[in-house]
């Protein structure tokens, strides 16, 4: 549960600079920012994103599952072809 708190912060860093951006360019004492908020946080919760540090982790160990899984296929053909490695 943890990695879902800097997630959480994203959601609301984001939320507030597109309310910041529409503010800009929607008409004053408009009701849009008090309705708009919760739609953008539920659409950007459906989103499951994961913080940097989680993404890149697991890209890392992705990495080296396919070094790993070429290793292999390597010496699988090595073997197929009677060339011992």
């Amino acid at each position: 549960m943890a990695a879902e708190r800097p997630v959480s912060d994203a959601i609301q860093t984001w939320t507030t600079k597109l309310s910041e951006a529409l503010a800009a360019v929607l008409p004053d004492g408009a009701d849009w920012q008090a309705r708009l908020a919760p739609v953008i946080e539920a659409t950007l919760d459906r989103l499951e994103l994961v913080p940097r540090e989680e993404f890149e982790r697991q890209r890392a160990q992705l990495e080296r599952l396919n070094r790993a899984v070429a290793h292999l296929e390597a010496r699988i053909s090595a073997f197929e072809s009677g060339t011992p490695h």
